[in-house]
């Protein structure tokens, strides 16, 4: 029976020596001498030969098995150095060295070094794929039972496979090198001579070592494994069975093969084959086992047969115990806590319980901690904290002083402990775990190694790009309720871990493939991926906001039932719910700014008690987010462009840039039409972009505006070249036969004030005129978000204007008539001017519509979510744009910015993204806008205000689009009074007389959803 020896068979000195880092050292000197035997000795003496992996080898098992893999890794290497080798270089036991070294570095999360060392340990298997026939005939036979099956200390249960556990030789006698016949062939073709020896070799664990490589080769590779020339290779190999004919190590080669065939895709040949292959002469368990009913344990479990998944693992747990094979145990053990987390989140799992009473488990620290990091997750479910708490403590003595806490055992250490804070209400601990966690396992990850992987083969055109294709869609996919309820916190350093290069390349696949429209549909993926990638937990968070608060109208069916059962599950959420809308109701009924000291005080009191619940209701969805709990991401939606394009009218157009590091990416399409065409360098792009600005009067943020210059027409030609290059087929008078022009820009786009830029209006002699004198326009954060989310806008209630300085010299008489021009434009009107008496981001959400009349000092200046929106409160806790997003959801419908500053003032000065517009439009729809009214440049004079008055005068009436053409034409015409525009320096008789010059009437964007006002019933 080729069994591990058992940790007693050393001296009893031994696990103690191995125990103590201090010691290796001089341990692997003492190994490397004692195993440096002369290749002549092997030859002369066949019976003083020492058997192969030697006892060297396996005194890695011991640091091992107790967690401290790195030391482990030191004792393998050692024994590697000390290895069989001739003329023909390492022989059969480097297999052995190499695995282990492997599944060391697997264990410490370096998954490029552990693939490193399985691909050495295969290839000298391909290399000697035959050692199996040279093993001595006469030694090869039949077996019987062993007498003392180690399966009867199992505490966990008993195996349902009525098999018996077989006694296998501990070595068999194998023949090593070449024939005299292959010597004298050699000799006569000029080949090299190679004495041949027989030497005993420990065939079960080099058998169980290639085995396990192909296994954990497959988990490092995922589905890169299918198209790697290695793994064909093996399947080749191993098709061909090469093992004596009719015997029993025939069952290991099968083991092998079926492996192999789960790593090339070939499940059903794989299942079939493992299924065949777990017991020798049909009643014997064997050394690969374990491994075998592993994979099918993986299989059942990816095919979501849970059952069968179940007795899988548990079946591997005894026969792995049987062969003292710990590291298997170790592996069924997370599978089967994977498994009971999915099918009985909420209950014991009784068999992981019981296998906390195994004797075994105090020699084995590495099992002992990942069996409490089980126990704490499971009874963390189940509402034990103490418990959890316990168990999770128990974890960290068993990794005291190993390297594990290191590995992947203390990265989940890290993600449970960040757990169990959000479930005891530490907000901060849980997020301050789970930060540190992510950090360490985007080097452990196998999806973000995989991902790396695939950008690597699809560079280097060793992959074809319809297989980098269906590699990125598998690696990069949203993430599927399968993947929450599997791997929660791989998903969520996934989505944590955006991949720059593979989401260009994901994309140029479909460009390469000539798939336009699924171009299109990458790009809005990618863009999304880019949004989530800056939220808290990945965007889980806001997920789930969305689906518990989002209208019935607005949830699909798996939505609505996602939404079900997760106030099942966790009722405080409909409490916190219900006590949410009762306090918002209760604010609605004071007005916004309380002009006398007792509203003032009740508001106070209202904002205090919201924030409590926010807070409640924030920490409770943080345990929820690190959860095995499906959500459905729903902000920012993602359609297909076949959606997209059949809910836009007749004569709407859509115009989407997507920016890649070579390359702009331009998709124009109708209800019918689309087309697509590229722009080369970007680069050159971003200059002419840059160059316009200057012309238009941009230098510097707040930098003074010289009215001499506003008299210069050249921008108008920059202007014009620019938009030929955009559209290079630009015929005069193309706009006339469309409604509405949407924009979805991207990168340095976002700075490209597009309603300035000069068009052919088609009146012949060619005749220019700024684009949104001939089209309305409005821009999406993506192209999803071009067509509207709701069926019509709801009359506001309400509006919430914000009084400061628009400019930081005005005086109080500017702000004064600002705010008195503005307010009849809206409804129910009520000025903001002093402090408010609670967050703004809390009070915000009874607010309709948003105005502020102050300069937005803190936008564009360092992390977007830290600037605040309403400006009111800045700089306090509440009022960044991150506490917006936070429950319970909501926000005003429609907001004005006139004093926001972006890039485009320092004419793309520096690092300019466009992310200061994105990301801020997509906060701001993230708590449910649809119209987000802002300043590329803060000109923040009487054009701004006039802008915002126009647009809200009209938008209750047509779209915003069109109402704010009608604003910009209306804007044009007013005469300019110097007095009034901050910025402007020199006026004259010889300057420009209306605010006719785009850098005051093209500041505006509206960045729109398109949806429409509600029409009132006659």
């Amino acid at each position: 029976m080729a069994l591990t020896p058992p940790l007693t068979q050393f001296p009893r000195s031994l696990p103690m020596l191995l125990a103590s880092s201090r010691i290796i050292p001089a341990l692997i000197l003492a190994i490397v001498v004692s195993l440096a035997i002369p290749a002549e000795a092997w030859a002369q003496n066949r019976g003083r030969s020492t058997v192969v992996p030697s006892d060297a080898y396996y005194a890695g098992f011991v640091p091992f098995y107790q967690g401290d893999y790195q030391g482990a890794g030191e004792v393998f290497n050692a024994a590697g150095r000390a290895g069989v080798r001739s003329t023909e270089g390492r022989w059969i036991d480097s297999i052995c060295y190499a695995t282990m070294l492997g599944e060391c570095h697997f264990q410490m999360g370096n998954n490029a070094l552990a693939l490193e060392n399985y691909n050495t340990a295969l290839l000298l298997f391909v290399q000697h794929s035959t050692w199996m026939l040279r093993i001595s005939p006469e030694s090869l036979q039949p077996i019987g039972p062993i007498s003392n099956d180690l399966r009867a200390n199992v505490t966990w249960g008993k195996s349902a496979r009525n098999t018996m556990i077989g006694n296998y030789p501990d070595s068999l006698p194998t023949f090593q090198g070449q024939t005299d016949a292959q010597n004298q062939q050699a000799v006569r073709g000029g080949g090299v001579i190679s004495s041949g020896r027989i030497m005993p070799v420990r065939a079960g664990e080099i058998a169980r070592c290639i085995a396990l490589a192909i296994y954990r080769r497959q988990e490092i590779m995922g589905p890169i494994s299918q198209y790697d020339g290695l793994t064909g290779n093996l399947v080749g190999i191993l098709q061909r069975r090469p093992a004596p004919p009719n015997h029993w190590t025939g069952a290991w080669v099968d083991v092998q093969y079926g492996l192999a065939l789960a790593a090339a895709g070939k499940t059903e040949e794989a299942v079939q084959t493992l299924q065949r292959s777990l017991t020798t002469a049909g009643q014997y368990d064997h050394d690969l086992t374990s491994l075998a009913l592993l994979q099918l344990g993986r299989i059942a479990l990816e095919q979501q047969d849970f059952p069968a998944a179940q007795t899988y693992f548990l079946e591997a747990t005894y026969s792995a115990a049987a062969f003292q094979q710990y590291q298997q145990v170790e592996d069924a053990l997370e599978g089967l806590a994977k498994v009971s987390m999915i099918t009985k989140a909420g209950q014991m799992p009784q068999g992981l319980l019981a296998m906390s009473n195994w004797n075994e488990l105090r020699k084995l620290d590495a099992l002992r901690a990942k069996l409490s990091l089980a126990l704490a997750e499971a009874n963390s479910y189940m509402g034990n904290l103490p418990a959890a708490s316990a168990a999770l403590e128990d974890a960290r003595r068993s990794m005291n002083r190993r390297s594990m806490s290191k590995g992947r055992v203390g990265i989940r250490y890290g993600y449970l402990s960040a757990l169990l804070a959000y479930q005891g209400g530490n907000a901060s601990g849980g997020a301050s775990s789970f930060a540190s966690a992510v950090a360490a396992n985007r080097a452990a990850s196998t999806r973000v190694y995989q991902t790396e992987m695939t950008n690597q083969l699809f560079v280097s055109n060793t992959i074809t790009e319809r297989s980098a294709q269906l590699l990125y869609d598998e690696l990069l996919r949203e993430p599927t309720d399968a993947d929450w309820i599997s791997e929660p916190f791989e998903t969520l350093t996934v989505l944590l871990t955006p991949n720059p290069t593979a989401m260009e390349n994901w994309f140029n696949t479909a460009v390469m493939r000539k798939q336009p429209e699924l171009a299109l549909e990458l790009a809005d993926r990618i863009r999304r991926m880019r949004f989530f990638a800056t939220l808290p937990l990945g965007g889980r968070l806001l997920a789930l906001r969305w689906v518990l608060e989002s209208s019935d109208a607005a949830l699909d069916t798996k939505g609505k039932l996602q939404r079900q059962d997760l106030l099942a599950k966790h009722p405080e959420l409909k409490a916190f719910q219900d006590e949410a809308k009762r306090l918002k109701g209760e604010l609605l009924q004071i007005e916004l700014q309380p002009d006398d000291k007792d509203g003032f005080v009740k508001q106070r009191d209202l904002a205090e008690k919201l924030q409590k619940v926010s807070d409640g209701y924030e920490v409770l969805l943080g345990a929820i987010a690190l959860r095995r709990t499906p959500s459905q991401f729903l902000f920012p939606p993602l359609k297909s462009t076949a959606e997209i394009r059949e809910k836009l009218e007749d004569t709407q157009l859509v115009l989407t840039f997507f920016s890649t590091t070579r390359s702009v990416h331009v998709f124009l399409f109708t209800k019918k039409d689309y087309v697509h065409w590229t722009l080369e360098n970007p680069r050159e792009i971003k200059g002419q972009i840059g160059d316009l600005l200057k012309q238009i009067g941009l230098v510097k943020r707040d930098a003074p505006v010289q009215a001499k210059d506003l008299a210069e027409t050249q921008w108008q030609t920059t202007s014009a070249e620019l938009l030929k290059k955009f559209i290079p087929t630009l015929k005069p008078g193309f706009w006339n036969t469309y409604s509405e022009l949407v924009i979805v820009p991207d990168d340095v786009l976002w700075y490209v004030p597009f309603e300035a830029l000069h068009t052919d209006d088609g009146l012949g002699a060619g005749h220019t005129v700024p684009v949104s004198e001939v089209i309305p326009i409005r821009y999406a954060p993506t192209a999803s978000l071009a067509i509207p989310q709701k069926d019509a806008r709801p009359r506001p209630q309400n509006t919430a204007i914000v009084v400061g300085r628009l400019f930081n010299s005005d005086d109080s008489d500017i702000t004064i008539e600002q705010f008195d021009q503005l307010q009849s434009a809206f409804i129910a009107p009520d000025k903001i001017d002093r402090p408010p008496a609670g967050p703004s981001s809390l009070l915000a959400k009874v607010w309709d519509q948003l105005v502020v009349i102050d300069d937005s000092e803190d936008a564009n200046r360092g992390d977007v979510w830290n600037w605040s929106p309403a400006q009111a409160d800045r700089s306090k806790p509440g009022s960044e744009l991150a506490a917006w997003l936070r429950s319970p959801l909501g926000g005003p419908e429609v907001i004005y910015l006139p004093g926001f500053h972006t890039g485009a003032e320092d004419a793309l000065k520096g690092n300019t993204t466009g992310s200061d517009i994105f990301l801020t439009a997509l906060g701001l729809m993230a708590t449910g806008s649809e119209t987000v009214v802002l300043s590329r440049w803060h000109s923040a004079g009487s054009a701004s205000i006039a802008t915002v008055e126009g647009i809200a005068k009209r938008i209750s009436e047509m779209p915003a689009s069109t109402a704010w053409q009608e604003s910009m034409a209306d804007v044009r015409k007013l005469s300019l009074d110097p007095k009034k525009e901050p910025r402007l320096k020199g006026s004259g008789v010889t300057t420009t007389q209306t605010l006719d010059h785009p850098y005051f009437w093209a500041d505006m964007m509206l960045i729109d959803t398109g949806i429409n006002p509600k029409k009132e019933m006659p």
